[in-house]
């Protein structure tokens, strides 16, 4: 997108997101700003995927900003047009809230979009409540009637006469009508298109909605983990414990080829002890995953749940790999490999918080790298595989790029996960963009649909 466009529709949505309440700091302005710059003004849901990261605090006002975005996106060149409609200026304030009270409401919503935003959010949460899911079937006529689209028609007739009595001449009348039912044609337009992205989102929350989605699980697969409740986190480890016994069970298929003899009825009655059903079969060998396994995993304050569910999971399949070594850091590493053995996936994260003192601290990739290669060089050899999880975010240190370079010749690749997409690796303090130049595959993982598909990068010998 061209500099000025950038700047135009920047400023437009600090204007929608201030006039909602939902303030832009400079900061996060000249990163709207910049990433906008890099976008296709036609690829919208590649602008959203730039700009919402940038602009959401939370998991409420990530989905939030999207229905706000397809919403903006749809009528943004109408609502342009609507603010330099001619002739609808030059009407006396007082004499259009006196003899026509909806039209004057409606020409400061085609001044303001945010108004009528903020407004159609207060009757979708009041109606929604009400009428719950028949509200999306009925949903244009109850807000239609809400608004009260049906009135400007008997306005127009008394404005009409209103103008005619204060000296306007007929062609001049016509003009003005013939605005203001512009204006209205483009706020019909435009209510069809908040129903229509209203419905199209995923699991709104309590801003919009009174009650729970009910898609149960299926919603939480497209969500950023950072911005995750407590009750979604409890949630998510389950899903991350049945995605990691699959991951396990795909090792096996592939690599060895489970037949029915491979199951032991020891093994399976000794893992499900205690349960009332069988939901874990125990087998009698395991061919495990040959290349060596070395993990570091960034667990500072931005990265805690995309630390919390691969612990999750590497808990489960930590027997899949002929040899593993886990590593957490944040200022500095510290080897949890015997956790990882001996721990269950619920306990481990939170065990490593409490014994990692310097959990709280800022991150030091460089003093990270420099660590490693002093203590541990030793121990990787050409079938190791290195894979770090980190946003590469270094707080402005020395990033460790010559200890990378270093680790990159001694081991068989390098995989790094990471929860920023590509636009903010030029952005702050992150080095993302020079630590690509070191990986061998590098996924962006905000989601726990993309961390499964990440994470699958591991199956390969």
């Amino acid at each position: 997108m061209e500099v000025k466009e950038s700047i135009k529709f920047t400023a437009k949505i600090y204007n929608f997101l201030s006039g909602l309440g939902m303030p832009v700091s400079p900061i996060e302005l000249s990163q709207t700003m910049y990433v906008i710059s890099l976008t296709t003004p036609a690829d919208h849901a590649a602008l959203k995927r730039a700009v919402i990261p940038i602009l959401a605090r939370n998991r409420e006002e990530y989905q939030l900003l999207h229905q706000i975005f397809d919403f903006l996106l749809a009528t943004a060149d109408d609502w342009d047009k609507l603010g330099s409609m001619a002739g609808t200026r030059r009407i006396d304030p007082l004499l259009l809230r006196e003899s026509a009270p909806t039209i004057a409401k409606f020409m400061d919503w085609a001044s303001r979009p945010d108004l009528f935003y903020r407004r159609l959010q207060e009757l979708y949460v009041e109606l929604h409540t009400r009428y719950e899911d028949r509200m999306l079937n009925s949903g244009y006529l109850l807000l239609a009637e809400a608004l009260e689209l049906d009135r400007p028609e008997r306005e127009l007739v008394v404005l009409g006469k209103a103008l005619e009595l204060a000296g306007w001449c007929p062609e001049d009348i016509r003009t003005v009508t013939s605005a203001i039912e512009n204006i209205l044609a483009f706020l019909r337009r435009a209510l069809s298109e908040f129903i229509l992205n209203a419905s199209k989102v995923t699991g709104l929350t309590t801003t919009l909605h009174s009650h729970e989605p009910k898609s149960g699980e299926k919603e939480l697969w497209n969500i950023p983990l950072s911005f995750l409740s407590k009750k979604d986190i409890a949630t998510i480890n389950d899903i991350v414990r049945r995605m990691a016994l699959q991951f396990r069970d795909d090792v096996r298929r592939r690599q060895y080829g489970i037949a029915t003899k491979d199951v032991s009825i020891r093994q399976t009655f000794r893992l499900n002890a205690g349960r009332d059903t069988l939901i874990q079969l125990g087998y009698s060998k395991i061919k495990k995953l040959e290349s060596p396994l070395v993990v570091l995993c960034d667990i500072s304050g931005s990265m805690r749940n995309y630390a919390r569910f691969f612990m999750q999971f590497i808990s489960v399949v930590k027997d899949t790999f002929k040899k593993l070594r886990v590593f957490v850091f944040v200022s500095g590493i510290e080897d949890v490999t015997r956790l990882v053995h001996t721990k269950p996936g619920d306990e481990l994260i939170d065990r490593i918080f409490a014994d990692y003192r310097a959990a709280r601290s800022y991150t030091d990739y460089g003093n990270v790298f420099r660590q490693f290669t002093a203590q541990y060089l030793g121990t990787i050899t050409s079938k190791t595989r290195l894979l770090v999880i980190g946003d590469g975010r270094t707080n402005y240190q020395y990033p460790g790029d010559e200890e990378l370079e270093l680790l990159k010749k001694r081991v068989k690749d390098i995989i790094w996960f990471t929860p920023d997409e590509q636009f903010s690796w030029y952005t702050g303090d992150s080095e993302m963009n020079l630590y690509s130049r070191y990986t061998d595959e590098l996924f962006v993982v905000r989601t726990l649909s993309e961390l499964k598909t990440a994470l699958q990068s591991l199956l390969t010998v």
